[in-house]
């Protein structure tokens, strides 16, 4: 016999079934808020249901799953918005909201890979990278506002450009604070510096198919290696005799012969190969991390689950995403259009399950940390 948790359990996976294939991906001009008024009454009922059972007999298994019905209503009540304003201003809206989407899950990577971080550490050519998505998506707002004046696509161009500005002056705090310290400490950051981008490959190249991968994103490892490279042999010669440094110039050059003739083997494969079919490989590729995520995190303690892991897969998810919005400028596809619109509301969804990670982890710490012992904040 199904227990409670069970048959919840199975409800919760037919709502979410339910919404997947009347709006994931789907124009919301056309969609029908009543069926989705539905589904969002039925996900309510689960909670509530859920809330019903006593603390005390709830195991860790009925905690997940009203973190996971939680999450759900808050993802169709904000998609019951954005229909519902969509159908007001005309499709203009869902060209910008499209944009905005866009925009903030370059927050979202500037917010992992950046904010609050050693700046010694941080990789300027992902930065700049970053700068340079903003700055076309701030051009197609200012092309959509141009179109339809409305006060709220104004307000999120702002937040737009205020971001530029901010991750343009990161860059120069960065390569100022990689320049300082002692001769060693440089050198030693040097040292970091390359094995992220070690790391870097490692995640995005290193046994996947070369069909899949961007060519332009192994062009940044490559020029971010040479200018370590050249700074490494700089201060080489410039008298600085240390062992760690000598071989890691080596180790540099090795990497680098490596990585280029990689390169010359994807630009191979992609060449031969029609677009629709690298579309294709895109799909399939994205797939494998949706499998990913759901094994390593799907209905797992949000305390427990491994955060860098989680950020590895957000990084490679939105790499096949920008591959796949560029070659729908190049070309009409419908199932690129298609995976493109179910990529987007996953990453969507696995960057804010990232930001909902961070905060529980950082609650068990503090949690751990009274429980040894330490004192609570002073009221």
């Amino acid at each position: 016999m199904a227990t409670i948790v069970e048959n919840l359990g199975k409800e919760l996976e037919e709502l979410d079934r339910e919404y997947a294939a009347g709006f994931a991906g789907q124009s919301r001009q056309t969609r029908d808020l009543d069926v989705l008024d539905e589904i969002i009454a039925r996900t309510s009922s689960v909670l509530e249901r859920v809330d019903q059972i006593p603390s005390a007999a709830q195991g860790p298994e009925l905690v997940r799953l009203r973190e996971t019905a939680l999450q759900n209503l808050g993802l169709y009540s904000q998609e019951r918005a954005a229909i519902q304003r969509a159908q007001e201003v005309g499709p203009t809206f869902e060209a910008f909201s499209n944009e905005a989407t866009s925009a903030n899950l370059v927050f979202g990577r500037y917010a992992r890979h950046f904010a609050g971080k050693d700046r010694s550490t941080r990789d300027l050519a992902l930065l700049g990278e970053l700068v340079e998505e903003l700055k076309q998506i701030e051009k197609r707002m200012t092309t959509l506002l141009d179109e339809s004046n409305v006060k709220e696509f104004e307000r999120d161009r702002k937040v737009v450009r205020d971001n530029v500005a901010q991750y343009q002056s990161e860059i120069e705090l960065i390569e100022n604070a990689q320049k300082s310290g002692t001769p060693d400490q440089r050198a030693s950051i040097l040292a970091s510096l390359a094995n992220d981008q070690f790391a870097v490959y490692q995640a995005h190249f290193a046994g996947e198919p070369r069909i899949s991968r961007r060519p332009a994103l192994l062009m940044r490892i490559i020029s971010s290696l040479k200018k370590i490279h050249e700074r490494m042999v700089g201060y080489r010669d410039g008298g600085l005799d240390l062992d760690f440094n000598n071989k890691n110039i080596k180790i540099v050059e090795d990497r680098l012969k490596i990585y280029e003739g990689e390169l010359v083997e994807i630009r191979k494969v992609r060449q031969a190969t029609a677009m629709p079919d690298i579309m294709g490989e895109l799909g399939g590729a994205a797939n494998k991390l949706f499998d990913d995520y759901r094994s390593a995190f799907a209905d797992k303690p949000r305390a427990q689950v491994d955060l860098a892991k989680l950020g590895v897969i957000c990084d490679k998810l939105a790499e096949i995403r920008r591959q796949m919005s560029e070659m729908s400028w190049a070309e009409d596809n419908e199932m690129n259009a298609k995976n493109l619109d179910i990529v987007t509301e996953q990453l969507v969804m696995f960057e804010g399950e990232y930001e909902a990670v961070v905060s529980a982890q950082a609650q068990a710490r503090t949690s751990a940390a009274w429980g040894n012992g330490s004192k609570s904040p002073a009221t």
